[in-house]
């Protein structure tokens, strides 16, 4: 278990971007913990008495960008946005922060095969480990805020608790929905509610309309041309997705080991970002290479990975 946790988790800190974002700095000790390892040895501790699967993955991952990035980290917060949330990110962090952990168990399942044995139980040191790290995770939040730390380096107004609530509120909904889908019977649905869909069509449609408004942009096309490749844009995605979800019953229910896409997607993901920081260096600007990164990686692998989790069961 430990063995599969530790690969997820190196796995899920190159595939995330954070390299991209962070530079160097990202691959530190406690950044690797939490949340990546504390969240793979999670679920991995969690197979002993639930069905874990791709959709499980999913929503799991999901809630924890909602943790770590929207009261953790507070990344989703800034005082430029309206009531200090971005809330375009957000929706998008939902949906990369399942796709990098889905991705990353993906990928591991075949560099550490399980095998046919049964999970072990949650042991004694592994409930310390998860106990310790999520404490850990609380007393630095609780230091920043009782020092306004967080409201000094993001420039939170008086609205940053509600901010955080709400946050909560999405962490706790998405585990929840974890935990229902761990236990449902419902095979073509376990993971893929009609929400999951409507959250990747947008997070695939988003990158790319802002990439068609930028090119536009920067040629000086009029206003109304602007808007017209947008909306052939959105038209086409939208078509796309609307014929992917006529045909969601076709989909095979039998787990894929090492689907082409999923894994074409998590290479992509991690080459990209680890060759952007090299070619940047310490030139690197957060700016510039968030740019670079959501166009020329983020938006392909996004699609890449829709297009495996909806057509598909990925075996984890």
């Amino acid at each position: 278990m430990l063995a599969r946790a530790l690969a997820a988790a190196a796995l899920a800190l190159l595939i995330s971007g954070d390299v991209a974002r962070l530079g160097w700095d990202a691959i530190g000790p406690w950044h690797f913990v939490f949340p990546y390892l504390w969240l793979f040895i999670l679920l991995e501790a969690g197979r002993a008495r639930r069905r874990i699967e791709d959709g499980t993955v999913f929503l799991a991952g999901a809630a924890m960008a909602m943790l770590y990035g929207g009261i953790y980290a507070k990344d989703l917060q800034h005082g430029f946005h309206p009531f200090g949330i971005d809330w375009l990110g957000t929706v998008g962090a939902a949906f990369d922060g399942g796709m990098v952990a889905l991705l990353a168990l993906h990928v591991a399942d075949r560099l550490v095969p399980r095998g046919e044995e049964e999970p072990a139980e949650m042991g004694l040191l592994t409930m310390v480990f998860l106990i310790f790290c999520l404490g850990a995770a609380a007393a630095v939040y609780g230091a920043k805020t009782s020092f306004n730390f967080y409201r000094a380096d993001r420039m939170l107004g008086p609205s940053w608790l509600l901010a955080d609530l709400l946050f909560a509120g999405a962490a706790w909904t998405l585990a929840r929905d974890a935990w229902r889908c761990s236990e449902s019977e419902d095979e073509a649905e376990r993971g893929r509610e009609r929400w999951v869909w409507c959250l990747a069509a947008f997070a695939v449609w988003l990158p790319g309309a802002r990439l068609v408004a930028r090119a536009c942009a920067a040629v000086e096309l009029p206003g109304v041309l602007l808007y017209f490749f947008v909306g052939a844009w959105t038209l086409g995605a939208g078509g796309l997705f609307w014929r992917l979800w006529r045909e969601r019953g076709h989909a095979d229910l039998f787990p894929v080991p090492g689907s082409r896409p999923a894994t074409a997607a998590a290479l992509w993901r991690a080459a990209g970002a680890l060759l952007l920081v090299a070619a940047l260096g310490a030139d690197l600007n957060e700016a510039r290479a968030a740019g670079i990164f959501s166009a020329a990686i983020d938006w392909p692998s996004r699609a890449l990975f829709a297009w495996a989790f909806l057509t598909s069961r990925l075996r984890v």
